[in-house]
């Protein structure tokens, strides 16, 4: 008896061991997932009245840019994401042939998978007999569009008319430090997603009462006995990173919220943070004090409109 209960005994411990060693094993793993590099959609840049929808046939200098940028990130280790994926997928669906040019971009916007976009606007100009590659690489955060880096990229001059080679040639040009300027600008794009990581990443809400309603931010909240604004601002102050968050007026009927930060990583499972996820956490925290809401997700704002 005496054995068999010491033998129990080393197996509690020994189970006890196992689940510590795995618990820590896996909190390691997230702070792994928090500082490793961020995954990259390259994409065309749109100006006013450019449409994501045609632009990749319009001009292939564009998709060729995107493909060889591309390549480039691959081969720095980077993990990048397929724009033309995304692209067909909400092609697919029919309601992005009522869409506006503005309203298909932000929805393309809300369903790309990656930490960064990296938007490309390639341009081939005429010297004299010769011709030249210029680009403009500019890296956003997916979520919200918060510029990270930014680089020009003019190429040299060549007696080819070759969009690939011209393209090619203006990759490989350098600053006045020897360093690739592609270099430069993951660079210029990872310092900047070091200070996301250690910050957080930021979205801007609008909680709005609907006109429909005669309830006001002044009225109190029945199963919390406290002012719906404070209700609010309670939540903001117990769910954002660090406490962070700047509430920039209230009235009666809003309250704006500029700068609200949550982590890149959700701590609970490592997976990516979105303004999605936090539109998820708002709406479980309504149904909590047993209010109504609608959502919208605009791109970098959540507008809350209290029923």
């Amino acid at each position: 008896m005496k054995i068999n209960k010491l033998r129990l005994q080393f197996l509690l411990v020994g189970a006890l061991c196992f689940m510590h060693a795995t618990h820590v094993t896996a909190q390691k793993d997230c702070g792994e997932i928090n500082t490793i590099q961020p995954s990259i959609m390259v994409l065309p840049r749109t100006m006013q009245g450019e449409d994501l929808r045609t632009i990749m046939d319009d001009q292939p200098e564009v998709r060729i840019a995107i493909s060889r940028l591309k390549q480039a990130f691959d081969d720095r280790g980077y993990t990048t994401m397929d724009f033309e994926t995304t692209l067909k997928s909400r092609m697919i669906d029919e309601v992005v042939t009522k869409e506006s040019k503005t309203e298909f971009k932000n929805r393309i916007f809300r369903n790309i998978p990656s930490d960064i976009v990296v938007e490309i606007d390639v341009i081939i100009t005429p010297v004299g007999e010769d011709h030249r590659a210029s680009l403009v690489l500019e890296a956003n955060v997916t979520d919200n569009g918060f510029s990270m880096a930014s680089v020009p990229i003019v190429g040299n001059a060549w007696n080819v008319k070759d969009k690939i080679l011209l393209i090619s040639a203006a990759l490989k040009m350098e600053n006045d430090n020897n360093e690739l300027l592609i270099d430069e600008f993951l660079r210029k794009m990872n310092e900047k997603w070091a200070e996301i990581r250690e910050k957080g990443k930021s979205v801007k809400m609008e909680f709005s009462i609907s006109e429909d309603t005669s309830l006001t931010m002044d009225d109190d909240v029945t199963s919390q006995k406290e002012k719906l604004k404070y209700v609010i601002e309670d939540w903001l102050e117990e769910t954002a990173l660090g406490n962070y968050y700047v509430i920039t007026f209230v009235t009666e009927t809003k309250l704006m919220v500029e700068d609200y930060r949550y982590p890149v990583r959700d701590p609970k499972n490592c997976t990516n943070m979105t303004a999605r996820k936090i539109e998820r956490k708002l709406d479980r925290f309504f149904d909590k004090i047993d209010q109504a809401v609608k959502f919208d997700n605009s791109r970098g704002t959540l507008y809350i409109n209290i029923l």
